[in-house]
């Protein structure tokens, strides 16, 4: 009979950070990236930000595969439906050891975002971990629906949520809009503001310096 069995282990894992964490630091982003993309490339996106009052953290999906093949460029991916459960518990662990490595930053704003695929993680873990934050930004994904109610029951109210969307992304659908005004409502107590912009499926980094 086959049984299947759990351990748990200590790893090292990998995140990247752009710009310093100094007394003139005034926002901490906590950045998701997508669906195979490695976060020091992720990061990019984000150097148009001001570097003295901008932090950004990226952490990084736990699985990496080649994106084709055997060979060649490196993703990585926050989880699949493969023991679900067991890999966003250790998504909360790491992440949680990410920010507890940078450094504080209690007294700094805290910016949530997520692109795509990363979208859920960002939601799962603000829900688990309840760090208050300023803003939450939800790029061309889509918020997790599995949020047990009330998770998110410390928010003040004065929180900001916005999502950005594109009708040139592959990805979008019309009903994608209610869909997600529905799940971010009913488990923030919050309707995100909409963004639209021009663009595919990826992050414009001239509208960062916008939020």
């Amino acid at each position: 009979m086959i049984e299947e069995n759990q351990l748990s282990v200590s790893i090292k894992a990998p995140y990247f950070t752009l710009n310093n964490l100094t007394g003139k630091t005034e926002r901490v982003w906590l950045a998701f990236h997508g669906y195979g993309q490695l976060a020091k490339f992720f990061l990019k996106k984000f150097e148009m930000l001001d570097p003295d009052k901008n932090f950004i953290i990226a952490p990084q999906g736990l699985s990496k595969y080649y994106l084709d093949g055997f060979q060649g460029r490196v993703g990585a991916s926050w989880m699949t439906k493969e023991d679900r459960l067991t890999e966003i518990e250790n998504q909360y662990q790491y992440i949680q050891s990410v920010l507890d490595n940078v450094g504080d930053i209690s007294e700094k704003k805290l910016i949530y975002f997520g692109f795509s695929q990363g979208t859920a993680t960002m939601g799962r873990f603000a829900a688990w971990s309840k760090l208050s934050f300023d803003q939450m930004i939800i790029w061309a994904g889509t918020f997790p629906p599995d949020i047990e109610p009330n998770a998110f029951n410390f928010l003040s109210g004065s929180e900001g949520i916005t999502y950005f969307t594109s009708r040139e992304d592959p990805f979008f659908k019309e009903e994608m809009i209610e869909n997600q005004n529905k799940v971010v409502s009913e488990s923030t107590g919050k309707t995100p503001e909409l963004r639209w912009y021009d663009g595919g499926h990826t992050v414009i980094p001239e509208l960062l310096t916008e939020i």
